[in-house]
């Protein structure tokens, strides 16, 4: 499940941010700031938006919220209950509606807590923060260890993307979970946290260049995987590959066609290039490969092409039997 995200600090086009983002399965909100009557209103026009579009909300709460807004539990939302709630509490709505649990701040006596009031824990969703403050963001080894517990107990568990366009204040300096994510490529990122973490629900916190967008929509949608590419002019109509089931740690093939290809002057291969094997190499001529790592000068293989340096590391999240498409923008 893929998500995205808009909030409430400034008045901002609805229509068209659902418009926009009609590929998504899930919007990301909070009723928190500013938490006023006007701010729920507000909510409540996007969420007539969403739902027109099939469009579901996950919406951040407290609960005073809730008790302002009882009718938030009958909507078809996923709540994401954020403080103020007794165990309770939480077995009692999960009887009601779909929650979401803070996955970043969750403790293993909370969760046995949470079992023993009886909740209901395939209604509950566990979704990360996201951290705008730079240097704040989860370790890895951490944001493993809590994945892999709430894994054990059967839940299903979610992360955010930074973006990289119009990005949320005051810090403007991204949201991801990961602290390693921050400044990289939203798509990368993406592609990094579903194959590398096998995570349930993906929600880009912030907004995403247009192409970036519909690359992870592609990905998520069609396991299709796009590599923004530069290619040598003769080598422009080359559009895709299909990846072989065989993987090497040092380069990416692809089910080639035996072709005939003349040899060039010998070159480095370097990580991230994108080669073709010549006549040299017998009847593996033809093959197109990735590579992987710098592999010194090869006779065997022309350097074709070049992978963008912002989508370079995608390649290591790359399995067999994978499509990719090259993007020329």
């Amino acid at each position: 499940m893929i998500g995205f995200s808009t909030y409430f600090e400034e008045k901002i086009d609805y229509r068209k941010i659902v418009e926009n983002n009609k590929e998504f399965d899930l919007l990301f909100t909070s009723l928190h700031y500013p938490a006023s009557d006007e701010t729920y209103k507000d909510f409540l026009k996007l969420y007539d938006l969403c739902s027109a579009n099939n469009i579901r909300i996950c919406v951040d709460i407290n609960n005073k919220t809730l008790k302002n807004h009882p009718k938030l539990a009958d909507m078809n939302l996923i709540l994401r209950l954020d403080f103020g709630f007794s165990y309770e509490e939480i077995a009692k709505l999960s009887k009601k509606t779909d929650l979401a649990i803070n996955a970043s701040t969750v403790t293993l006596s909370f969760l046995n807590e949470l079992k023993k009031s009886h909740i209901n824990l395939e209604r509950i969703i566990a979704i990360h923060n996201y951290y705008p403050l730079e240097y704040s963001g989860l370790s890895e080894g951490f944001f493993v260890n809590q994945n892999k517990m709430l894994k054990d107990f059967g839940m299903k568990v979610g992360a955010f993307v930074p973006g990289n366009e119009q990005l949320r204040g005051p810090v403007y300096k991204g949201l991801p979970t990961l602290e390693e994510d921050r400044y990289q490529n939203p798509y990368q990122v993406f592609v990094k946290l579903q194959r590398k973490y096998d995570l349930d629900l993906i929600l880009l916190a912030e907004d995403v260049e247009k192409d970036d967008k519909e690359f992870i929509s592609k990905f998520a949608k069609e396991n299709i995987i796009t590599l923004p590419t530069a290619f040598k002019d003769e080598y422009k109509k080359v559009e895709s590959i299909k990846v072989r089931p065989d993987i090497s740690d040092y380069l990416i093939r692809n089910e080639r066609e035996k072709k005939e290809i003349v040899p060039t002057n010998p070159q480095m291969i370097k990580r991230g290039d994108i080669v073709i094997l010549n006549d040299l190499s017998g009847r593996y001529a033809g093959e197109i490969e990735i590579i992987k790592k710098d592999l010194d000068v090869s006779r065997e293989r022309n350097v074709i092409g070049r992978i963008d340096k912002n989508y370079e590391n995608i390649i290591f999240y790359i399995k067999g039997g994978d499509e990719i498409e090259f993007y020329r923008g």
